[in-house]
């Protein structure tokens, strides 16, 4: 079976995106976000994507799923 690697980018809240990075399977990802700023995991495949997350600071934490 082959997993494909995911896409995490940042999206300022001012419109945009920036810094695409490719994420492979079991790899650790460490971020520093600037303020007003959201990380988009994307998975543009059918195959299941989990992700864990540890998040430090004031982080206004929300997630949305678009199918």
């Amino acid at each position: 079976m082959f997993i494909r690697p995911k896409v995490l980018y940042f999206a300022p809240i001012e419109g945009g995106t920036h810094s695409p990075q490719t994420v492979a399977v079991n790899q650790i990802v460490n971020l520093k976000l600037s303020p007003n700023t959201a990380v988009v995991i994307s998975n543009k495949t059918s195959d299941t994507a989990a992700v864990s997350l540890k998040v430090n600071g004031d982080s206004g934490l929300y997630m949305q799923y678009k199918n």
